[in-house]
């Protein structure tokens, strides 16, 4: 698709020519759905057919001057991401940017304080821990691999860390869905524990899930491997679907842009980049 053959760091008008009058600067509020049909307008020949086009909520950057934000293309089997930073005013737009940062891991509590914890499972409830927020896909393969480095840092930290997993499944994978409302059913009705046995076994085992149904692999999978009724937890999407659905939001509107992210006190890592989720942890648990 040409969408993602766009020229990095490409900068395009959105609006008509302007007066780039310094001393006249005011504040101008963004509107996203005024960015969105702008997009629209001046870009059309990008769009996939037949897809719904949707727009992140706009927020600031990391970089002084700039907001960000992700155009979404939505069909019944998939969806793309199209992530822009634009300028304050509104006149400029940046596609595909990637950020380099050389300032270190620096915390960011206003971050954290819009990621929800309410009823979201956790590797231990030490005060005062580390917090490392993952956002991930039990059918993605890189998730698979985050979820042995999660292991492995947790290891290494005990304690001093404290994991706590998202779930944003994505709309391209056949049983992520699934996987998410079960585990958050175990969640709720067995605990902690009993979620991250389901975690891991579901990861271990995710090449079987090619099979016909989320239930059928799971039944072969957990039979002798868990003590709780996790059957109690099969064909319950719907009393889960909203608190699966809210985290994906969630995620959407602070950046998350694939899986896994993990965010350790409001530091953004994507992917399952251990050195960098160790050089944050090891420089929040100095300071």
């Amino acid at each position: 698709m040409n969408l993602f053959k766009l020229t990095l760091f490409l900068i395009f008008f959105l609006v008509g020519c302007d007066s780039l009058d310094s001393t006249k600067e005011k504040e101008i509020v963004l509107d996203k759905n005024k960015i969105l049909n702008d997009f629209k307008s001046k870009f059309s020949s990008i769009i996939p057919e037949d897809s719904l086009v949707t727009i992140s909520p706009i927020k600031d950057s990391p970089i002084k001057g700039l907001k960000e934000g992700v155009i979404l293309f939505k069909k019944i089997d998939e969806t793309q991401q199209l992530s822009f930073f634009i300028s304050n005013d509104g006149k400029y737009i940046i596609f595909q940017p990637q950020i380099y940062d050389f300032s270190g891991p620096i915390r960011n509590p206003d971050l954290m304080n819009l990621i929800n914890l309410t009823d979201v499972p956790s590797s231990n409830s030490k005060v005062g821990a580390i917090r490392i927020v993952e956002y991930s896909d039990f059918q993605c393969p890189a998730c698979k691999y985050g979820s042995d480095q999660v292991k492995r840092l947790k290891l290494e930290y005990g304690d001093k860390i404290i994991f706590y997993y998202k779930h944003y499944p994505l709309t391209f994978h056949k049983w992520a869905d699934d996987a998410a409302y079960f585990t958050s059913c175990i969640n709720d009705i067995f605990g902690q524990e009993a979620f991250w046995e389901a975690h891991d076994l579901i990861f271990e085992n995710q090449d079987k899930f090619k099979e016909p149904t989320f239930n059928e692999v799971v039944d072969n999978t957990f039979m002798s491997a868990v003590k709780f009724d996790y059957r109690a937890c099969f064909d319950k999407s719907n009393e889960y679907m909203d608190f699966v659905k809210s985290s994906v939001e969630e995620g959407v509107s602070i950046g998350i842009r694939s899986t896994p992210t993990f965010i350790i006190e409001g530091h953004i890592v994507p992917g399952a980049d251990y050195k960098k989720i160790k050089e944050a942890i090891d420089s929040f648990i100095k300071n």
